[in-house]
C-alpha cells in the first residue's frame, strides 16, 4: 500500500499516512507506537474495537529525520446518505481518548506543523469535517479547530494508605468496613493473565451490560479481550473480587508508567449488599501503591454531576477534577452545508451540540 508524503517547509520532516488494513501495516503501526511514551489507549486491539464497511482506519505519522515525533490513529468515514455514497468524507478519532500522541522532548513547534499538514491532507482528501477526542496529556494544544470541555473526569493521585484513607468520603470507608466483614478478598492479575480470568472477566461484564440494558456499543466477545490482554500483558490487569472463592465483581485495568485507568468493569447484583465495588477500588488502591505508580483514573460519568461522576468522586474529593476536551473542526464548509441541507433530520434543527450535524440521525 502506497504510503502518502508531505514534506514541510522545515527540512527533514514529512507527515505520513497509513491504512491499517494489512498485517504488515498493523506491525508497523505496533512497532511506531513502542517508541513513544507508553498510552494503553493506543494500543490497536482497542482501536480495531468498533468499525463498519463505511469506515476505514488509518493513522498519521510525523516523522523528523526518520524519527517519529506525532502519531494519531483515526477513522476515515465515508458519508452515506440514504444507501448511496455522497462523495465526501469525514474524520473521527477512535472511541476513547486519543488523537495526536507526541513523543517526548519534542521541538515546540511540532504540534502546529502537524496539524497544518493534517489539514492539508484533509482538504485534498475532500474530508469535510473532523471531531477528535483528546486524550488526558494536553494533547489539544495548538489544535486548529474549536476545542470544547466535554466532560469533567476524575483522576486522583496516590497517596500514604492513611492519607488517602482519611480523605475518602465516609460512604466509602463504610461500605469498605462492610465488605472486610463480609469477607471479600481480591486477586489482581497482571503479566501473565490465563484464559481463565479473562473467561470470568468477561461473564461479569457481560451480565452486567445486559442487566444494565446497556448499548450495544459496551458488548465485546470473549475474543476481543483475549486478544487485547494476551497481546498488551504490560499494560492489562485484572482485578477480581471474590465471595466464597466465587467471581463477584470484576475490572480490567489499563496501565501506563504513571497511571492506572479504570477501563470496563461490571458486578453480580446479587452481591451488592456486601459492598465489592467501593472494596475493588481500594483493593486497586493498594495495589498501585505497592507498584509505585502515580494516579488512579476513574473516569467521568455519562454527563457532568450525574450520579456515577458522584459515585467517582467520593474516591478523590480533595484532587481537581481533569476535563476531557473533544475537538470539532469544518475543513470544507460548502461540502458541509450541502451535507446538512440533504439530510432531513437536519431541516428545522435547533440542537447545535450535535456535530457533524448532519450525521444526526434522529428529529431535534
Amino acid at each position: 500500500m502506497a504510503v502518502v508524503l508531505f514534506e514541510t517547509v522545515i527540512k527533514n520532516l514529512a507527515l505520513q499516512v497509513y491504512p491499517l488494513t494489512t498485517q504488515s501495516n498493523l506491525e508497523k503501526y505496533k512497532s511506531l507506537l513502542k517508541q513513544f511514551p507508553k498510552n494503553p489507549m493506543y494500543n490497536i486491539e482497542l482501536l480495531l474495537s468498533s468499525k463498519n464497511e463505511h469506515e476505514e482506519l488509518k493513522y498519521f505519522v510525523l516523522m523528523k529525520n526518520n524519527t517519529p515525533v506525532v502519531l494519531m490513529p483515526f477513522w476515515f468515514r465515508k458519508v452515506i446518505f440514504e444507501g448511496n455514497e455522497t462523495g465526501y468524507s469525514d474524520i473521527s478519532s477512535p472511541y476513547g481518548y486519543s488523537g495526536p500522541l507526541y513523543a517526548d522532548n519534542i521541538d515546540s513547534d511540532i504540534p502546529s506543523i502537524f496539524w497544518q499538514e493534517v489539514d492539508i491532507w484533509y482538504k485534498e482528501n475532500k474530508v469535510v469535517s473532523e471531531f477528535i477526542r483528546f486524550n488526558m496529556q494536553k494533547n489539544w494544544i495548538h489544535y486548529t479547530g474549536q476545542i470544547k470541555p466535554t466532560l469533567n473526569n476524575v483522576r486522583g493521585k496516590i497517596l500514604p494508605a492513611e492519607e488517602q484513607w482519611n480523605n475518602f468520603k465516609p460512604k466509602v470507608r463504610n461500605n469498605y468496613r462492610k465488605s472486610v466483614k463480609s469477607g471479600l478478598t481480591s486477586i489482581i492479575y497482571h503479566d501473565n493473565i490465563n484464559a481463565e480470568v479473562i473467561e470470568q472477566f468477561h461473564d461479569i461484564y457481560t451480565r452486567t451490560m445486559k442487566r444494565t440494558k446497556a448499548s450495544s456499543l459496551y458488548f465485546y466477545d470473549l475474543k476481543y479481550f483475549k486478544d487485547l490482554i494476551f497481546n498488551n500483558p504490560s499494560t492489562c490487569a485484572i482485578i477480581i473480587v471474590y465471595k466464597d472463592k466465587t467471581p463477584i465483581s470484576a475490572e480490567l485495568l489499563l496501565l501506563s508508567d504513571t497511571t492506572i485507568n479504570s477501563f470496563l468493569g461490571g458486578t453480580d447484583d446479587k452481591y451488592f449488599d456486601t459492598r465489592p465495588n467501593d472494596f475493588l477500588k481500594l483493593e486497586v488502591l493498594k495495589w498501585a501503591r505497592e507498584k509505585g505508580f502515580t494516579y488512579y483514573f476513574l473516569g467521568g460519568g455519562r454527563e457532568n454531576n450525574d450520579s456515577l461522576y458522584h459515585y467517582k468522586k467520593d474516591f478523590f474529593p480533595l484532587d481537581e477534577d481533569t476535563i476531557f476536551y473533544t475537538g470539532r473542526k469544518i475543513i470544507d464548509k460548502e461540502g458541509y452545508n450541502i451535507l446538512v441541507s440533504n439530510n432531513p433530520y437536519c431541516v428545522g434543527c435547533t440542537f447545535g451540540n450535535y456535530f457533524p450535524l448532519y450525521r444526526c440521525n434522529q428529529i431535534c
